[in-house]
């Protein structure tokens, strides 16, 4: 689908260096690709849209890290509220790649930290390691490449500067164990990136078209649909699994 952003007024780098909201409150919705250029036209007198080189939409290529038996993954899965995932991050068209470390807290904050990183498929350089082991249980040795998610990202800046709203599409999921790859082409993720007291117009917009928030974690979800379930648990992602195939077929590769 192409969407229509021309009609956003764009925003920089350079001005949103100040809203980069690494310590935030988040709320995901996903919702049928369709629907987006609806709320896109509500959005328009609300939010400025990044742009650079003239480009309006960027490609994500993300690589996320765990244990050899998966223990963020079933931290998350089994609940818990303080919880973290490593990953590297590529911005494609910059030829940027970070390595981050996202935490969440038991008040619902999510924190992220990252620094340069040379490659996507790799953390064993000395800063990344130092990094790693400042921050997390974990170092290098034990953290091994899990899942790739690749998707198209639109980011939506709100008018007085106070959230972030990125607008994720095209996704898929390829394992580096199995190698099977899922893409989930009529699919939009939405999340809000926002301080704690701050306004959110997009949340009016979407009440009133009914799209309620649902929790979801691309890492998990990506790797219940490519994973062997003798060695991951799948149980308390099977409901979402069921509503997201009831928006998207799940095409595989």
């Amino acid at each position: 689908m192409n969407l229509d952003l021309h009609a956003f007024q764009s925003i920089t780098l350079e001005e949103m260096k100040d809203i980069r909201l690494m310590k935030r409150i988040d709320k995901k919705f996903v919702l049928p690709l369709s629907r987006l250029p609806d709320i896109l036209y509500e959005l328009r007198p609300e939010y400025y849209i990044q742009e650079i080189g003239e480009k309006r939409t960027f490609n994500y290529s993300t690589l996320y890290y765990d244990t050899c038996d998966y223990e963020m993954y079933k931290t998350h899965q089994n609940g818990k509220l303080n919880r973290l995932k490593v990953r590297t991050r590529e911005y494609v068209e910059s030829n940027l790649c970070f390595l981050e470390i996202k935490t969440k807290s038991n008040k619902g904050m999510t924190k992220k930290i990252r620094i340069t990183n040379e490659r996507p498929d790799c953390i064993s350089y000395n800063e990344s390691s130092l990094f790693l082991c400042s921050n997390t249980p974990y170092n290098c040795e034990i953290l091994e490449g899990k899942l790739w998610t690749y998707y198209n990202r639109v980011t939506l800046v709100n008018k007085t500067k106070t959230e972030r709203l990125t607008i994720d599409y095209n996704l898929s999921f390829r394992n580096e164990h199995t190698q099977k790859h899922v893409l989930l082409p009529q699919m939009a993720i939405i999340e809000i990136k926002r301080e704690q007291s701050s306004y959110s117009p997009v949340t009016k917009t979407l009440q009133h078209m009914r799209i309620r928030p649902k929790g979801l974690s691309k890492y998990c979800l990506g790797t219940a649909l490519t994973e062997s379930h003798t060695k991951i648990k799948i149980n308390k992602l099977k409901s979402k699994i069921r509503k997201i195939h009831k928006i998207t077929p799940f095409e595989y590769e």
